[in-house]
């Protein structure tokens, strides 16, 4: 490596974040290797070493986010990197056949590669007509009753129960006894139905035996527009005498198999019960995202029982326990039959990119590596707090918005529009834009080059084009990568969002929409905000913009509505970073951001919002942002001698941690008016209790959990008001097992 090109590497690689933000990569150098395939600047040669503690032979899979990667069943492989500048992801899954996963993500640049983007003619599509009805998503979460499940700790102690989801629940929904959908559980023992009318009523029948008829188990009327999450229970009859549940995991305590959307790849653990002369009663049972299972079904009384435990390539009979009531198996006795599988997931030792002239380029992403979010129940949940969507759902959510003209099966795009048609049609690069620069340290630690605009139809637009943010937070770091952002270097994306109308949805009226555009320009799927792997539009949106009619996923079937219900969020200062150049200083920058907190403000229209409500609790008395703003409850709650502390849990956890993000619900969790409870809170932040679904999955950004998580660490009356207001001072381990 020359030296230039070594000192720019040290510079990147020394600040490399905890997230993405990890990937501040240099990429130097040429060369070929002689052959045509496998010559040029473009192409870059990954390799991994991985172990496996139980000696088993190890499968590859790998994909890009850009360009193209030969997916081959080995350790190395070549990626052909893209045309243009950028910071580009590639990702290797590796597996040892007996249900151990593990993933690895790694960052190169091509920003020295001086090999330019291609030119694209203009494209434009109209939005194709809604056929959907309108109303809103609910999402139906499966799960048996909890005192049918009871898990007793491998050590002393009393019987811990965990709320068992059920996979593959087979589900119809009627409405006034015609048929509107039919499916099943997934493994977290959901499902999605299509958006349901309001007004109506709905009958929901189930059956949690494979091929067993179906019986009533839920009906409910829609009485709002806005998305819902609605729990059902299955009565279990007693002619199903035996109540069998377990938990099944690896070694390390995690779940066995995979459910990746990206790579296309889902496997889970089985279990098949039989009589002890290898009859099998009923079909396999899949065990849940969380390791759990549960099995009813009806045996002789006194009959000995096996249950096969399978996953992948690993097998193990094991013997049903008897039970302990006199009858022997009896419904109201449920019987807990936990296994843990022998074997380990795989390890990443190394991961390393070189190019043609062996130089090193990139570097290994090791997300939230010195964090407490690796020890977190499903460490994995960061901004799927409301869904996770497809491929195909992805595609035809930007078809729904005109940005595609149409999706294959697979959910490919046909004819994406680019960054530049959007800023076209937006409007962009008059004397309405409004810009900003700065560093959303508490968020997704990215350096965002902010610009927003007001077309002249009244539509209002923003983008921003994000590079990787500081490790620490000394003014020296934030000046680099400041200046490496504006300069254009290490981009990863641009994500945009705008408040326009599309025909046949929200009645005709403006409506937030989000779409997302590679360095190059190109149209993405898919994103990886937080290290934690690449999640497909807009669920990732959603996660924190809010969707009052969106729960669990887009419609992967043509004429859905791209409304969403979603908002814009304000821009908090309070959690930036800024440079000290003249030009970028917050000072040099509050009347911008002002005027882009007006234009947020104005796409919630109505007069009296959360939003609303904020921004001009900021901006009570002059164009620059009050950071120490504190609303009215709060203040009233921290003069009362019982919730005295109240005005510093709202400025140092909700306005740092929670605010931005539920200012999107609107007013159904407004934080101007809400002063926080642990009846209200508890469950979502700290965790223990059987809502594994919901366990400690706040705050539901990476970022923010850890720096709220090390900040309460390390200052004990904070953690003290944590306690009191929420209820802990740290998350919480899941019932028993603690990993999924």
């Amino acid at each position: 490596m020359n030296g230039d090109c070594a000192s720019i590497a040290h510079r990147t690689l020394s600040r490399a974040g905890a997230m993405l933000a990890a990937a501040a990569l240099v990429s130097c150098g040429g060369g070929s290797t002689g052959t045509d395939r496998d010559s040029g600047v473009n192409k870059t040669y990954l390799s991994v070493d991985a172990t496996d503690a139980d000696g088993d032979a190890l499968q590859y899979q790998w994909r890009v986010t850009a360009g193209t990667i030969d997916n081959r069943n080995a350790r190395e492989t070549v990626w052909t990197m893209p045309d243009g500048t950028g910071l580009h992801f590639a990702y290797v899954k590796i597996s040892d056949g007996k249900g151990g996963w593990m993933e690895q993500q790694y960052a190169v640049s091509t920003d020295t590669f001086d090999i330019g983007a291609p030119g694209r003619a203009p494209v434009s599509h109209a939005a194709p007509a809604v056929v959907a009805i309108d109303g809103a998503q609910v999402r139906l979460r499966v799960a048996l009753p909890r005192a049918e499940t009871l898990f007793q700790p491998s050590g002393a102690g009393a019987p811990q129960s965990r709320v068992v989801y059920v996979p593959d629940v087979a589900i119809q929904v009627l409405k006034a006894g015609t048929l509107v959908f039919a499916g099943s559980t997934d493994l977290r023992g959901e499902v999605d139905l299509p958006k349901l009318e309001k007004g109506a009523a709905y009958v929901v029948r189930c059956s949690t035996q494979p091929g067993a008829p179906l019986v009533d188990c839920s009906s409910f009327t829609m009485t709002t527009d806005e998305a819902s999450v609605r729990g059902i229970e299955p009565a279990l009859t007693t002619a199903r005498n035996l109540r069998l549940f377990g938990h099944i995991a690896l070694a390390d305590g995690a779940a066995c198999g995979t459910d990746d959307a990206f790579f296309g790849v889902q496997t889970a653990a089985s279990v098949q019960l039989r009589l002890a002369d290898g009859t099998a009663i009923g079909a396999p049972v899949r065990v849940n995202r969380y390791g759990d299972y549960a099995v009813d079904a009806a045996v002789p009384a006194t009959a000995a029982l096996t249950l096969d435990v399978a996953c992948e390539g690993y097998a193990k009979s094991l013997d049903v326990p008897a039970s302990t009531d006199p009858a022997g198996y009896v419904s109201d006795q449920p019987i807990e039959l936990s296994h843990a599988i022998g074997n380990a997931r795989p390890r990443v030792v190394k991961m390393v990119a070189n190019g043609p002239e062996g130089n090193v380029r990139g570097r290994m992403i090791v997300a939230g590596s010195g964090t407490g979010s690796n020890t977190l129940p499903g460490s994995d949940h960061f901004l799927t707090y409301k869904g996770q969507d497809t491929k195909l759902g992805a595609c035809q959510y930007y078809r729904a918005l005109g940005a595609v003209k149409d999706c294959d099966a697979q959910g490919n795009m046909i004819e994406p529009i680019s960054f530049d048609d959007w800023k076209r049609l937006n409007g962009f690069g008059t004397a309405a834009d409004v810009a900003a620069n700065y560093i959303n340290k508490r968020d997704l630690n990215l350096v965002r080059r902010m610009v927003a605009t007001r077309s002249a139809s009244g539509g209002i637009a923003f983008y921003v084009c994000n590079s990787p943010g500081p490790d620490g937070t000394t003014q020296q770091e934030v000046d680099d990568v400041m200046e490496d952002g504006i300069g254009g270097l290490k981009q990863v994306a641009c994500v945009t969002m705008e408040w326009t109308s599309t025909t046949g949805a929200n009645g005709g009226l403006p409506f937030t929409k989000f779409f997302t555009f590679s360095p190059t320009g190109q149209l993405l799927l898919s994103i990886n905000l937080d290290g934690r792997g690449e999640k497909y539009m807009p669920g990732t949106c959603v996660a924190c913009h809010g969707g009052s009619t969106y729960n669990g996923r887009f419609p992967e079937q043509p004429g859905a509505s791209a409304y969403l219900g979603s908002r814009f969020l304000p821009f908090d200062t309070g959690n930036y970073l800024f440079s000290s150049k003249a030009a970028l200083t917050e000072s040099a920058q509050s009347e911008s951001i002002y005027q882009l907190n007006q234009l947020v403000a104005d796409t919630d229209p109505a007069p009296d919002t959360a939003t609303r409500r904020l921004v001009q609790g900021w901006y009570a008395s002059s164009h620059v942002l009050d950071k120490t703003y504190v609303p009215q409850p709060w203040r009233d709650a921290d003069a009362a001698p019982a919730t005295a502390g109240a005005a510093r849990v709202y400025h140092e956890v909700i306005g740092t941690s929670c605010r931005t993000c539920h200012v999107s619900l609107g007013d159904k969790f407004d934080w101007d008016s809400i002063v926080l409870t642990p009846a209200r809170a508890s469950t979502q932040v700290c965790g223990g209790t059987p809502d594994l679904a919901l366990n400690a999955s706040m705050p539901n950004a990476l970022i923010s959990s850890d720096l709220l998580n090390d900040r309460v660490r390390s200052d004990a009356g904070l953690a003290a008001l944590m306690t009191q207001f929420l209820g802990c001072s740290a998350p919480l381990p899941d019932p028993v097992y603690a990993k999924r």
